[in-house]
């Protein structure tokens, strides 16, 4: 397996600025919006009125207005690798998202655009090429970009009068992007390049069940369960690979092509995952919830190759409290959030599992012209990796900005 090695070029604008997107499909981004993230992520058993919740599509059915959201997000990763530390920044916009009730606490429906996984890495090794008596060294040069997106269009239905199911159907898109470059240090000696192209473009569908239950007049208990077999969606791939020369200016000099090979058609496997979540609300005042998920990489594929990733799982904790919505108090109808979250990545690297772990705070800020929109902030402070066996570290620290705006659709217009 090629060793991750640090470099200090900068991402701007990108998905992820993780070396370990390198792997799969990428860094997988977060399923939800930024009042979950608040919480820890937690989002599968849990409902509202006034926000959308992506991660479990039957809680559509209980939207009684029309909801917007939208998301985005700036980070700093501080990545260590001995004594080589290394800080990158990035922003980037999330979510775009609309659902409305067909029929009001029956049916909803919601879509819009929001990531799913992206690649974002440079890494840079030197040795000696061990080919002359020069000294001639080789620096083997691996970078990724790209990502993936989807767009979706959900629907959720009551059942029964607890119990609602629900539907995403994504259209997944976009390219990502794997480049090796293999450079000698000897200008005489000629240079190759070799890119791969993924692009994806097909269906992709996820369920979701809720079920919710009185426990006394003021707390209701919320179960939800959401998951997606594995599918293999569309892709298209394109291989080139070049020789070449470093001119005197800086710039490539082709030599010639080894292999170009256009829109190669095949699929690419998507994992499947499972998740549960449990919630417990008291009205507007407080909420608490736990999720756990799992996700079954021994089904990834792209075109019918395997990689080295292992199954993952995670845990999610959190909960807001609201002082008192009716309060002429701003401050008292302000939601203050707080979570913690564990996951146990797909990766392996010389023998450490690779685990993340992370806080997060937020409020939900309610405009004043409305006590369900809300400009909503999360702060999440986290780490993956580790610097065992001279892996990377990573320490992050994100700011998430959100805006939930409501607005009742349909309603019939009384006059005295």
């Amino acid at each position: 397996m090629i060793g991750l090695l640090l470099s200090s070029g900068l991402f701007a604008q990108t998905s992820t600025l993780s070396p370990y997107s390198r792997f799969g499909i990428g860094e997988m981004l977060f399923r939800g919006f930024s009042h979950q993230r608040g919480m820890g992520g937690v989002a599968y058993g849990g409902t509202s009125a006034g926000s959308l919740n992506f991660s479990n599509p039957a809680t559509y059915a209980y939207d009684s207005v029309m909801v917007v959201e939208f998301g985005l997000d700036a980070e700093v990763i501080k990545q260590t690798q001995g004594d080589l530390k290394v800080q990158k920044t990035n922003s980037r916009l999330n979510t775009l998202s609309l659902g409305f009730p067909v029929l009001k606490n029956k049916i909803g429906l919601a879509f819009g655009i929001v990531p799913y996984s992206g690649k974002g890495y440079d890494i840079n090794s030197t040795e000696n090429a061990g080919i002359d008596t020069l000294g001639t060294t080789l620096t083997s040069h691996y970078k990724g970009s790209g990502g993936y997106t989807r767009y979706f269009l959900g629907l959720g239905a009551n059942i029964t009068k607890n119990l609602s199911l629900g539907v995403n159907a994504d259209y997944l898109f976009g390219t990502v992007t794997r480049q090796r470059r293999a450079e000698f240090s000897n200008t005489l000696m000629f240079n190759n390049n070799y890119q791969d192209d993924v692009n994806i473009s097909d269906f992709y569908f996820e369920m979701g069940l809720h079920w919710k239950q009185k426990i006394n007049d003021k707390t209701t208990l919320g179960i939800g369960i959401v998951g997606a077999p594995a599918q293999a969606v569309k892709a298209k791939r394109t291989l080139w690979w070049v020789n070449y020369r470093i001119g005197s200016s800086g710039s490539d000099i082709l030599k010639d092509t080894i292999l170009y090979q256009p829109d190669v058609t095949g699929t690419v496997t998507l994992p499947a995952y499972a998740g549960i979540g449990f919630n417990l609300t008291s009205g507007t005042k407080w909420q608490a919830g736990v999720d756990f998920t799992y996700q079954d990489w021994s089904s990834y594929k792209s075109f019918g190759t395997t990689d080295t990733l292992k199954n993952s799982m995670g845990i999610a904790l959190g909960g807001s409290l609201t002082p008192d919505i009716t309060s002429t108090s701003y401050f008292n109808r302000v939601v203050y959030r707080a979570g913690v979250y564990y996951n146990q990545t797909s990766l392996e690297l010389r023998g450490n599992q690779l685990n993340e772990y992370g806080v997060s705070l937020g409020v939900g800020l309610p405009l004043r012209k409305s006590l369900q929109s809300a400009v909503n902030i999360a702060l999440e402070f986290g780490q993956r990796g580790t610097t065992t066996d001279n892996l990377i570290k990573e320490q992050y620290a994100r700011i998430v900005l959100g805006l939930t705006f409501n607005e009742v659709w349909f309603q019939k217009r009384k006059y005295d």
